[in-house]
């Protein structure tokens, strides 16, 4: 849906339920609704589907998955803890909400390889290239992003945190650009 330049040119009214119509063209359609502090409404498409036929994340991801269930405090002979099951758990829905927003969007999706760090955090990473992308679940509260084209840390790489699936998008865009694009 464009946005009017004047929000008041395309005005909704919820009904009685507080439902509005969207128009012929979103029928049968599944949305994701978020609600922001101000009151503003987001509609996100989705794709629904039962856990049991897993498609938005492959056999081998699951196997990673279960990977990293199955490690146990010091799994490194370092010490390292192992990841809590709530940050694995959490760690499957962002890759879940990742690919459905790519999905919705008509971007290009690969796996991304799954493990855990020293601090016991769940990682996904991604390459194309010279381009790496490394997301960290560091907790149920903050997931950064490390994003690298070369090896000099000053000018080649940057970090930040994810914050809003459209985040994820711009770094995925960025990921699978053409090589001769500049980063």
């Amino acid at each position: 849906m464009k946005i009017p330049a004047d929000p008041m040119d395309d005005l909704r009214v919820a009904d009685q339920k507080g439902r509005i119509t969207l128009g012929s063209k979103y029928a049968g359609k599944r949305f994701a609704v978020r609600e922001e502090a101000d009151g503003t409404a987001v509609l996100t498409p989705v794709v629904v589907t039962p856990d049991t036929e897993m498609p938005i994340t492959s056999r081998r991801l699951a196997e990673s998955f279960a990977a990293l269930e199955m490690l146990i405090d010091n799994w490194d002979g370092r010490n390292s803890p192992a990841p809590a099951p709530v940050l694995i758990a959490y760690a499957r829905e962002i890759l879940a909400v990742l690919h459905a927003g790519a999905l919705a969007r008509g971007l290009r999706w690969t796996d991304p390889h799954i493990g855990s760090n020293e601090r016991g955090q769940v990682t996904m990473e991604w390459w194309h290239g010279q381009r790496t992308l490394t997301i960290f679940v560091r907790s149920e509260h903050q997931v950064e992003y490390l994003k690298a084209w070369g090896p000099d840390i000053q000018h080649e790489m940057e970090d930040g945190e994810l914050s809003r699936i459209t985040d994820y998008l711009i770094l995925s865009r960025w990921l699978y650009r053409e090589e001769s694009q500049a980063a």
